[in-house]
């Protein structure tokens, strides 16, 4: 594999405000740990300042990525994930056995808060002018997809909803007088939302190799850690519905309507990370990969369909 170009994270970018492109969109898959692709990704271009995009649409670690995105902080995705994703505070398995949250998404987002992994809202607000950025979320009322769209004031509460599997972190998360859960259990990839709202030009960012269209591995560790409990009806419901949107946003990709186009961006092979407990070697190689891909991809023609007004 050829030499890469790591970014570091102190070359961090300005915040002047850049001038999106008119209906053109970028939508993030989650995927847990191997977000950290994605984080690759996206620190190139911001090393290159490239953020064309009107609309952002992201789910779960989707959701967290295009945070430091829009932050422009260069290394921050990929610092959180190897730091604070895998502490043994953030994720036991042992714990769903009890009344605590396997997941402890209150002590990540905590971490969050302090200085050290601090998101600057001040930089993200400069480049949310003229543009729209959206979380996804499921309403536990339901299972119905939700788009939350957040501001300084309640970035993070948003961000945790995106993120909260279900039945890793029982509750979901309270906004309102509903609760949500991961973006990903009602709409793995929101891309038809991104048109819905007016793109007609669509890059989607994928944790997975477009040959191997197997959405969120987690659906089916959901499936075999609790399907010995009286709840496995109910998750399985959960799993079909997940699985019948997860298929129509592929369908969508591979054959999109005749006045749009959709530009999908996945590692060419399988990631060597998982959604929790891999190694510093793994998410690394991942990260260096997804630093691989964007560069190539601002070097390619279908860039240039982001760069022309």
């Amino acid at each position: 594999m050829s030499q890469r170009t790591v970014p570091s994270i102190t070359n961090i970018p300005n915040c002047k405000a850049s001038q999106p492109i008119k209906e053109t969109a970028l939508v993030v898959e989650g995927g847990g740990q191997r977000g950290i692709f994605t984080a690759g990704v996206l620190d190139s271009w911001l090393a290159q300042d490239f953020n064309p995009f009107s609309i952002l649409i992201g789910t779960s670690a989707g959701a967290q990525n295009l945070s430091t995105y829009m932050t422009r902080q260069l290394g921050h995705a990929k610092r959180s994930i190897m730091q604070l994703s895998r502490h043994s505070d953030f994720f036991s398995i042992k714990r769903s056995f009890t009344k605590r949250n396997a997941m402890d998404l209150d002590w990540y987002f905590d971490r969050v808060s302090e200085p050290e992994y601090q998101l600057n809202m001040q930089c993200a607000e400069n480049q949310l002018v003229n543009r729209q950025l959206l979380f996804s979320a499921t309403n536990l009322n339901g299972f119905h997809p939700t788009f939350l769209e957040p501001t300084a004031g309640n970035w993070l509460t948003m961000l945790k909803a995106s993120s909260a599997l279900p039945y890793l972190y029982k509750k979901g998360v309270a906004i309102g007088s509903d609760h949500y859960v991961d973006g990903g259990v009602a709409l793995p990839i929101p891309i038809q939302e991104a048109y819905n709202r007016g793109a007609k030009k669509i890059i989607v960012l994928r944790t997975a190799p477009t040959d191997r269209n197997v959405g969120y591995p987690w659906a089916r560790k959901l499936k075999s850690l609790l399907c010995k409990s009286n709840k496995c009806p109910k998750v399985l419901d959960i799993i079909t519905g997940y699985e019948n949107a997860y298929n129509q946003a592929i369908n969508f990709i591979q054959q999109p309507p005749e006045d749009a186009q959709v530009i999908e961006i996945s590692p060419p092979t399988k990631l060597a990370s998982r959604i929790l407990g891999s190694s510093d070697k793994a998410l690394m190689a991942d990260y260096e990969l997804g630093v691989e891909v964007g560069q190539a991809f601002l070097q390619s023609q279908s860039a240039q369909l982001f760069t022309m007004h």
